[in-house]
């Protein structure tokens, strides 16, 4: 249904892209065949539970897919399912404290005492039983709060989870009506006790981001674009994956992840889905070696010559979980369905049932013809594996995902970072960031436009457009109440003078879209709207009673633009950030050979001089106990790292965040470039 209307649907996922079927059917697109996935991973003889697909879906599109199921097979018959958050030790303490009226400045100073710890935990603890026990309030409020943590507090609806069943559901379940959908009174573990069949319905973000890049390379490309169809192997595509330019990558974009990659050099899928995988609690630890090991650099190690075509891909480190099925089948003959029970049971510490497969195991293996100390080194080694063992089918699914977005990022970059922020919200931080890279990359954006913006970013040929809604104080309502208002554009300041009045538009809302540049389009500096604006404003009001024709336009008086940190200033107030002008621009006109970061490379090994903004201080100690720094500084165009040794930053006590600052060092170069300091200043104090 998704797929014959329009909605996009993701590779698959889990263990379910590595059934045949499944692809066959076009429930999945991951070829389990090309990519060495099992079966026995997602259903076998041996196992008693109910598989289920999970299925991915653009977030803005799940509810569409959920309608379609309920009018297919019935309202009683498709609901979600019931979740319960439970009582954790801090919400124990504060509504039994409230309870029992104890002040809340009481609760917030235990809370703070007992940290992440439970309230068992709590018990053991000497030094907090000791500030417990001084108060009878706090040992009756202990006392009572440790008999509910633990148990049920409220109700919630499972974020994906939907059942499906051919019995009308209040048969066999409880269920109860939420915003015109059932939800089951069950859990979802319950649920399949009963025989039930759930599915998760996943809204993915980032699928919805594709999906608007295909339909913006449509809309102004006349180019057709299928999911499907974009290739897994592109040079451009690897080359960013090299360089780690992945953020808004679907889990590529992380700064550990971004260092992965350029170490890893990755030159295909492989590549990708491997570090997909690595980058993972457990599997990260052999991080350095799969590149070492890729590069030559250090000896690879099969354990034995039969098993390097299971561990060939990731250069001899077990990393799948349908490694170690693989790897129990050649050396003791497991059919994959045994393999996967004893997968399982070694990830889930089964010790009974570990037992029995361990013997067999090494019978097996030895009578195979290897040799007893070998085979028992390899069922440690698998053993150890198993417990963070990745599920290869889920790697390689989701990293299609990832790939196709890197893909388009590589070749329609406006579009990827149109749709990536408005996919973003009101995320202040991201925002930045990825206004940062669109500059960085030489693409073209823009402040908002009064004739050009929308309440959403917009593209006009080659330059994205700010929305109105960026701008603070401008909600979607007056967004959308300026779009209403424009029609066919608004011809010129008495014009949008006359319409915005009309409509009563705050004052205060249109000094906003003076200030931040909003109205730069009418060809009239900002201080000169603004000091003629109780003139435009009586105009309108003059327009709104009496009728245009009837009206003569107020001549405009001309004054001189505000200063440059004048307007940067207003900007900064206006956005809560930086936008077209930054500081660092008026401080480095006055400072003499000061370079942007857009040319930092041309200056590597050399010295420097930037003036450059400290968006970020971090602080450590040396071996020698001294205070060193790390300063993440940014200008109107990149960031970087300036390293603060201890000679130099016993003197820079007094800075903080937002200072403007003179570096003078030398630029040097590991993933990223960065300036190794000489001589900082604080651009107010020269």
């Amino acid at each position: 249904y998704a797929k014959t209307n329009n909605i996009l649907v993701g590779p698959g996922r889990g263990s379910a892209a590595g059934r045949l079927v499944s692809y066959s059917l076009g429930i999945t697109d991951v070829d389990p065949i090309k990519y060495e996935l099992l079966f026995e991973r997602f259903l076998n003889s041996e196992r008693v539970t109910m598989p289920d697909i999970d299925t991915d879906f653009p977030d803005n599109k799940r509810d569409e897919v959920i309608d379609y199921v309920t009018n297919k097979y019935g309202k009683k018959n498709v609901s979600g399912i019931i979740t319960f958050g439970t009582f954790g030790s801090k919400m124990a303490l504060r509504d039994m404290g409230r309870v029992l009226n104890i002040p809340l400045y009481v609760i917030d100073n235990l809370c703070k005492r007992i940290g992440n710890l439970s309230l068992k935990d709590v018990l053991l603890n000497k030094e907090i039983m000791l500030f417990i026990n001084s108060d009878n309030k706090l040992k009756k409020l202990l006392m009572v709060a440790s008999r509910i943590e633990g148990l049920p507090r409220h109700s919630s609806i499972h974020a994906a989870g939907i059942i499906m069943s051919s019995i009308p559901l209040d048969e066999l379940v409880p269920l109860s009506l939420e915003n015109d959908r059932f939800i089951s009174g069950y859990e979802a573990m319950y649920l399949e006790d009963l025989g039930l069949l759930k599915m998760d319905f996943l809204g993915i973000k980032n699928l919805t981001i594709i999906d608007n890049i295909l339909k913006l390379i449509q809309e102004k490309e006349k180019k057709i674009i299928k999911f499907n169809e974009i290739p897994l192997e592109d040079k451009l595509t690897n080359t960013l994956f090299q360089n780690g330019d992945t953020l808004g990558i679907f889990q590529f974009e992380s700064m550990g992840m971004k260092n992965f990659l350029s170490k890893l050099h990755p030159d295909n899928f492989t590549d990708i889905y491997n570090a997909n995988a690595f980058f993972r609690p457990g599997p990260s630890n052999n991080i350095d070696s799969y590149i070492k090991r890729k590069f030559n650099k250090e000896k690879i190690d099969y354990f034995d010559d039969s098993l390097k075509d299971i561990l060939e891909s990731t250069k001899g480190i077990i990393v799948y979980q349908e490694q170690i099925m693989l790897i129990a089948r050649k050396l003791a003959n497991f059919t994959l369905g045994e393999a996967d029970i004893l997968r399982r049971a070694m990830s889930k510490k089964k010790i009974n049932e570990l037992e029995k497969l361990k013997d067999k195991f090494i019978s097996n293996a030895i009578s195979n013809g290897y040799e007893k100390d070998k085979v028992l080194k390899i069922y440690e080694l698998i053993e150890n594996f198993a417990s963070y063992g990745f599920n290869k089918s889920h790697s390689v699914a989701y990293s299609i995902i990832s790939y196709k977005m890197a893909y388009l990022k590589a070749h329609y970059p406006l579009y990827f970072y149109l749709s990536l922020l408005n996919a973003t919200g009101s995320d202040e931080e991201k925002i930045k960031q990825y206004l940062k890279e669109i500059k960085k990359h030489d693409l073209k954006i823009s402040k908002p436009d009064i004739n050009k913006s929308s309440d959403s970013y917009v593209i006009y040929y080659d330059t994205i457009y700010l929305p109105f809604s960026i701008v603070k104080g401008i909600s979607s309502v007056i967004a959308n109440k300026i779009i209403d208002l424009r029609k066919d554009g608004f011809k010129d300041i008495y014009d949008f003078f006359s319409k915005i009045v009309m409509d009563t538009i705050p004052r205060n809302i249109i000094i906003s879209l003076i200030n931040s540049g909003t109205l730069d389009t009418f060809g009239i500096n900002r201080n000169t709207i603004n000091r003629n604006l109780d003139n435009l404003i009586n105009y309108g009001n003059l327009v709104k009673d009496l009728g245009e024709e009837n009206i003569t336009k107020p001549e405009i008086e001309d004054y001189q633009e505000y200063t440059k940190k004048e307007l940067i200033t207003n900007e900064k107030e206006c956005y809560g950030f930086y936008l077209s002008n930054h500081p660092t621009i008026y401080y480095r006109e006055n400072i003499k050979d000061s370079v942007p970061l857009i040319n930092i490379k041309n200056y590597y090994n050399k010295n420097i001089t930037c003036v450059l903004m400290i968006d970020h201080i971090k602080e450590i100690n040396t071996k020698n106990n001294l205070k060193m720094a790390f300063f993440n500084c940014s200008d109107e165009e990149m960031s970087i790292d300036v390293i603060v040794f201890p000679n130099i930053y016993e003197n820079l006590l007094n800075l903080k965040k937002g200072d403007i600052i003179k570096v003078v060092g030398k630029v040097e170069r590991k993933k990223d470039y960065d300036i190794i300091a000489n001589d900082i200043v604080k651009v107010e104090d020269l």
